[in-house]
């Protein structure tokens, strides 16, 4: 025999051994994939588990979550479920399931390749039968592994079902077994679940629906994201069209099909609430965890609390359902309820309807959730974005005040598409020059529009999301967002005003104090601390905004004196209603509560002159009194850091005195109005009110009875045609530093008049028959709404007994600005005076002062004339000369 040669001989060697690690890694791998593989006749078999128990705060039993096959499981036969269901299933989940062999190669092929790139496996692309088996053979512990091991496996199953089981068996299975969220496994159970009634009524519509359930049916719950499950409802018919199942035109109609949704009673307390937790405990944990580790879930609600709000919200839709002779029905049938506590974010209580088993009002429907237009309720968020310092400077402009002064007249806006938009107030009232604060109060809608405009966009849909408002996405957005024009949450919206409440800062809704497993060990323990949230806006401004929303006297105007805003103690609250009456809201807070109400219908049907006011207010009203029944009232804590100062009532402007400029008032002193208000005061020579000032006209006496104080030169003031005077109503304002006011207010003048003729005194009449009036200067903007209030306009002309004369001459002041800490007294910027003849200009003078800002000490102030140095010192008599001037005050700020 011929000797093998050395190297045949070294490869046969090696050829062995690799042959022999082969067969042994196959045998390996053969054990690891085939190892306690459950037998595909298993299928059937099932194990109870401990099941998960969620309580309310206090201890009390909200419900039992139950085995899944125990529970709300109806198994039925495939000829009792619909095509449509069986057709959008196929469609959805796999379209190639009566031809593949149980098993996605392709999907296989992908989990190999990636896993040889050392990336991550997904379990996307699965079959019906591989999901079938994943769900029903693997181990808890085994089904949520991300491996190729799994991957593998879950395929040598699927693999061997398919020879086990018809294919109409597989599909009876999966339908029958397959999770579709709220606590239904199969498709009888969903079918009962969301629309109550059995799954052989089920139309093309709720198919769809259903069918893109299984996939994340916590994300596509349509009782808490309509939207969402519309949007997936619309994928899966198109999946459908695809598949030609049904036709392009056929998938449009199952879109535009309106849903009603019901459930099945059972015994549960608080369903919304539960439903709300149990998807967060899903998204947290997963399924299995649920069901296997008999959870126990200790949640923030307040089971007393919760029936309160659900007493109330059932009696007033009671109420409002009244019908009195005469009368059409108001078309209103739900309601919905948030309570949570400011300073830890506790959810206290959750309604999403008045009855979670009403199918006739959409009752599983969780309208805390459910996407809404606002109303004027987001318009806090806007006036916060206006008034913040920090907010204004990084957007580019000067923060606005509770004074800031807006005029409220017609005002149209361009939008982005070149249309004009006209917003109009609630009432269709026009009301002119408006401070701000009496805008947010009383709700105006076009000052509103203003503000917004002012801040811009991004500025107010900055600080909503920042607030906690998750659907501020949108770029397309428009000035109408500011009135309701976007969506938002009732639970977000809630929480936001939660951030007015704790000053500035942002509420993060908590529903889940601690949870446990079935042996007591703690897996989740929320911090006993007070969440205080990020600061989202200065805690100066949130406290102007809560000073504002608990103004009684600054929202009468709209709402009365008695409107149900106003409780037993400090509260703020805004309403809002949709131009259409789709929806009615009331959000309001106390320093230890905030509570969040929507009035309307779940399907979107108007209702009939159901408002905020009318509609919302009462339940949030009632809902707050008795929840804090037992709690003293409290004031809401003021920040350090904000200074007072008085200001004209029409324009918010600095008063003056006659002739000599700012009233000499240091801001302290605050107005006596109602508790939480800023109710104007009258000047001691005025005649009092007790509303704001109307702008008529008012007479002064004789002019040679006024004092010698009414000016620098008494002489010279006599004679004088017209002149700044005191405004009429002043109220005491609070202002962050470096937003309060520096101008003087030129609204009001004195004019003398002849008594005899009511026309302008000229030079040549004698004082006993000149009397001085005071007169309402409205800005241009507002002139032609002051003419149509009937507001007297001064005459023009002179009295022809004492004419002008043709000699008088102008003086315009065209500027008057300070450096620095320096403001000017007088003149005010734009004056223009008239040099009278016959007099001598000796005696035509007028005073030029200054004076330090926020009592900065300012040293070396000189006084400027077109430039050059007029006198040294905060101020000097300057005579006049015909002429156009700018004066202008500098000096050193140590």
């Amino acid at each position: 025999m011929k000797p093998i040669s050395p190297t045949r001989k070294r490869l046969t060697i090696a050829l062995t051994l690799i042959i022999l690690a082969t067969l042994g890694l196959f045998a390996v791998v053969q054990h690891r994939l085939l190892v306690d593989l459950p037998r595909p006749d298993e299928l059937y078999d099932y194990t109870s588990a401990p099941s998960t128990k969620i309580y309310d705060r206090h201890g009390t039993l909200l419900y039992e979550i139950t085995d899944p096959h125990q529970g709300l499981h109806t198994p039925l036969e495939l000829d009792e479920v619909p095509d449509s269901c069986i057709q959008a299933t196929i469609a959805t989940e796999d379209s190639s399931f009566y031809r593949n062999p149980g098993v996605d190669a392709w999907a296989i092929v992908r989990a190999l390749y990636i896993n040889f790139k050392g990336g991550e496996v997904l379990s996307g692309g699965s079959t019906i039968t591989q999901q079938l088996a994943r769900n029903l053979l693997l181990s808890p512990e085994e089904r949520t592994e991300i491996s190729l091991t799994r991957k593998l496996r879950e395929a040598i199953l699927a693999w061997r079902l398919a020879r086990t089981y018809s294919k109409d068996e597989i599909l009876t299975l999966y339908l029958n077994e397959t999770y579709y969220g709220n606590l239904a496994y199969g498709i009888e159970a969903a079918s009962r679940t969301y629309f109550g009634k059995h799954a052989a009524e089920l139309d093309l519509a709720e198919c769809a629906l259903l069918a893109g359930l299984p996939q994340s049916p916590a994300t596509y719950n349509p009782l808490e994201d309509l939207a969402a499950a519309k949007a997936r409802q619309s994928v899966v018919l198109d999946l459908m069209a695809k598949a030609q199942f049904l036709s392009a035109d056929q998938a449009d109609s199952a879109r535009r099909e309106k849903l009603g949704f019901a459930a099945v009673p059972f015994p549960i307390e608080a369903p919304h609430f539960v439903m709300y937790v149990r998807g967060q405990l899903e998204r947290r944990y997963g399924l299995e965890a649920i069901y296997r580790q008999g959870l126990e879930v200790y949640t923030t609600l307040d089971l007393d609390m919760q029936n309160t709000a659900q007493r109330f919200a059932q009696l007033h839709l009671a109420e409002l359902a009244e019908q009195k002779d005469g009368e059409a029905p108001r078309v209103v049938r739900n309601a919905a309820v948030v309570v949570l506590d400011p300073r830890s974010g506790e959810v206290l209580a959750m309604l999403g309807s008045p009855d979670y088993f009403d199918p006739r009002i959409d009752g599983a429907v969780n309208a805390t959730t459910a996407l809404r237009q606002p109303g004027s309720s987001i318009k806090p968020i806007t006036y916060a974005a206006a008034f913040d310092p920090a907010i204004a400077e990084a957007h580019g402009y000067k923060p606005l005040t509770a004074a800031s002064m807006m005029v409220d007249v017609r005002t149209a806006f361009v939008t982005k598409e070149g249309q004009p938009y006209v917003p109009e107030n609630y009432d269709r009232i026009w009301r002119g020059p408006v401070l701000l604060r009496q805008s947010l109060a009383s709700s105006y809608n076009l000052i509103a529009v203003k503000v917004l405009d002012y801040v811009g966009l991004d500025a107010m849909t900055g600080l909503a999301r920042a607030m906690g408002i998750t659907t501020f996405d949108n770029k397309d957005f428009g000035l109408a967002l500011t009135l309701g024009g976007g969506e938002v949450r009732l639970l977000e919206l809630t929480a936001a005003y939660g951030a007015f409440a704790n000053g500035g800062r942002r509420v993060e809704p908590v529903t889940i104090s601690r949870i446990t497993d079935h042996a007591g060990q703690v897996l989740y323990e929320t911090p006993k601390t007070l969440n205080p949230g990020p600061a989202v806006m200065d805690a100066r401004t949130a406290y102007l905004i809560t000073d504002i929303l608990s103004d009684n006297y600054a929202r009468r105007s709209t709402f009365g004196a008695g409107s149900p805003l106003r409780l037993d103690r400090p509260a703020a609250a805004k309403t809002g209603t949709t131009q259409d009456w789709r929806d009615n809201w009331t959000v309001g807070y106390t320093p230890e509560m905030v509570v969040g109400v929507w009035v309307g219908n779940a399907d979107n049907e108007p209702m009939r002159h159901v408002s905020g006011v009318t509609g919302a207010a009462p339940i949030w009203r009632d809902v707050t009194q008795q929840l804090l029944k037992t709690h003293p009232a409290r004031e809401f804590p003021q920040p350090p850091g904000l200074i007072e100062a008085t200001v004209c009532a029409i324009n918010g402007l600095l008063p003056v005195e006659r002739g000599s400029g700012v009233r000499g008032q240091e801001p302290g002193a605050r107005s006596q109005g109602p508790a939480n208000s800023r109710q104007p005061t009258a000047d001691s020579r005025q005649p009092t009110a007790d509303n704001l000032p109307s702008p008529i006209s008012n007479p002064q006496p004789p002019i040679s009875n006024l004092p010698s104080s009414a000016s620098p030169n008494s002489s010279f003031i006599t004679h004088y045609s017209s002149f700044p005077t005191s405004c009429p109503h002043t109220l005491t304002e609070q202002f962050i530093p470096g937003t309060e006011p520096h101008a003087v207010d030129t609204w009001h003048q004195a004019i003398a008049i002849d008594r005899r003729t009511g026309l302008r005194a000229g030079p040549g009449c004698s004082p006993e028959v000149v009397t001085l009036r005071t007169y309402t200067r409205y800005p241009a903007e507002a002139a032609e709404w002051a003419i149509k209030q009937g507001v007297p306009q001064p005459p023009e002309q002179y009295s022809p007994l004492c004419p002008a004369g043709e000699t008088e001459t102008n003086v315009e002041v065209e500027g008057a600005s300070g450096e620095g800490g320096l403001v000017f007294v007088s003149p005010d910027q734009g004056t223009v005076l008239r040099l009278v003849p016959n007099i001598p200009l000796d005696k035509q003078k007028i005073r030029i002062q200054v004076r330090p800002v926020n009592g900065v000490t300012v040293s070396d102030v000189a006084l400027l004339i077109n430039g050059q140095p007029l006198a040294p010192g905060y101020e000097t008599l300057w005579q006049m000369e015909p002429g156009r001037y700018t004066f202008e005050a500098v000096g050193v700020d140590p």
